[in-house]
């Protein structure tokens, strides 16, 4: 193993890791911070025009900074000769989430692509702790969709929930079905009064990217078939419902699955034994200062989290206050680790005193009738699940024109309870459409159409 030497440089020759990981590209530490301005900075782009406001995309650059903003702080004011090497065992801790989180810093600086080991291949099936096979997410294919046919009555299943949303690959439409077992699990389930009752229908939670049509009507959602071609995945609900995509992938999200003809299949070809925990990074000691900096810097990369996890509260969330509060945010750690003694404890707490300035949430705003842009929208269809009742929902984020001067456009929200009738198409997620208010109906001529519950 080659040692480097420290320097002060913005780009400098590094030291190789075994297997050549992070050699010969600018500071590990600048690298580290510059994901953090880079990730604030494309989330502002996205927040400026509601029009271009990816959810998804939104949440995944704030996920970095969960786990992330203690480390980078830490790398920062770690002794000089430390730092570089803190920052290097920062990044490819981050980097080995998975492929989604590597692709994902490799979107944010390309030279990443050349330093950071591949992703590991990740096995789709584990054991639990009792050593029975759970699944994880499989790509569809052929072979998939008999699996799943010979397991589960996809012609008796139902769509439980379906939701649409643009994003930057194109449209993505996630459908989960609750899909009656053609096996019959070996013990019924507890219920909370101790009783044995019968298992509820299996959630199938399917992700289908690139979609080139979809039809959906909450009143034609029973019954499924797929179809697998060279074009991608086909999928039709019920009578004329229909979802058309160049990718998907499934996830049998069933306690029972292990049970199953699949699960069985796969007893014999998976280790035993669980994954590995990965542990933790070892971070340097922070003063309460700088522990302050980092829990305000990240409690605000929560907060813009939501709206991956709750696309309902988006047009709650002030996210472009929050980039302009933050922009910088990782030039500026460095900047206050800088200096010395007292006054690297006072920049850490204006850092902390400026970032828990930021904006709170505001109540949202409905969507008006006008001119709309669709961002996000879903349908829950009203069913009991282990003696737990779930209501219906209808969900809509749309970009909307703004009155004031401070965006051309800004995100209204709708929440429907128990939705009388649903129905949306392709062509509502089509750019700019007009949307109609009237009689308890949100409308978009025949493209979308939502009923409210009298």
């Amino acid at each position: 193993m080659l040692f480097c030497r420290e320097s002060r440089v913005a780009v400098e020759s590094l030291c190789c890791e075994e297997g050549g990981i992070l050699c010969g590209v600018r500071a590990p530490l600048e690298t580290f911070a510059g994901l953090l301005d880079r990730s604030v900075q494309e989330i502002a782009i996205m927040a400026a025009d509601a029009r271009v406001f990816d959810a998804s995309r939104v949440g995944a650059l704030a996920d970095i900074w969960d786990n992330n903003t203690f480390p980078l702080v830490s790398a920062a004011c770690a002794p000089r000769l430390d730092r570089n090497r803190q920052a290097r065992t920062g990044l490819l801790w981050m980097a080995g989430l998975g492929a989604a989180r590597r692709e994902l810093m490799v979107d944010l600086d390309p030279a990443l692509d050349r330093q950071l080991p591949a992703a590991a291949t990740g096995r789709p099936v584990h054991r639990d702790y009792q050593a029975r096979v759970f699944p994880g997410s499989f790509p569809v294919t052929t072979e998939i969709i008999t699996g799943l046919a010979t397991d589960y009555d996809l012609t008796d299943a139902s769509v439980r929930r379906f939701t649409v949303r643009p994003g930057r690959p194109g449209l993505q439409v996630e459908a989960t079905l609750a899909a009656p077992r053609r096996f019959v699990p070996s013990t019924g389930r507890v219920a909370r009064d101790g009783s044995r009752k019968p298992w509820p229908a299996a959630p199938l939670h399917f992700t289908f990217g690139g979609v080139t049509d979809l039809q959906f009507d909450a009143a034609d959602r029973h019954g499924v078939s797929l179809t697998f071609g060279d074009a991608g995945l086909a999928i039709a609900i019920g009578q004329q419902g229909t979802v058309q995509a160049t990718t998907a992938s499934v996830w049998p999200d069933d306690p029972r699955w292990y049970e199953s003809a699949a699960g069985r299949a796969a007893d014999l070809e998976t280790p035993h034994g669980r994954p590995d925990r990965r542990p933790a990074v070892v971070t340097s000691s922070l003063t309460s200062q700088q522990q302050a900096a980092a829990r305000a810097l990240t409690e605000l990369m929560l907060r813009i989290r939501l709206v991956s996890y709750y696309p309902e509260l988006t047009a709650t969330i002030p996210a472009q206050q929050i980039c302009r509060v933050t922009a910088g945010a990782g030039t500026a750690i460095l900047a206050a680790s800088d200096k010395h003694g007292p006054a690297r404890e006072h920049a850490f707490a204006e850092l902390a005193q400026h970032w828990r300035a930021a904006p709170k949430s505001t109540p949202p705003a409905p969507i008006p009738s006008g001119p709309a842009v669709l961002r996000y929208i879903r349908y829950d269809e009203p069913h009991a699940d282990y003696d737990v009742q779930h209501d219906g929902v209808a969900v809509l984020v749309a970009a909307v024109p703004d009155t004031g001067t401070a965006a051309p456009w800004r995100l209204a929200s709708e929440k429907l309870a128990q939705p009388a009738s649903f129905h949306v198409t392709m062509a509502a997620f089509d750019g700019i459409r007009g949307i109609r208010r009237d009689a308890g109906a949100l409308a978009m001529n025949d493209m979308l159409n939502i009923q409210e519950t009298p």
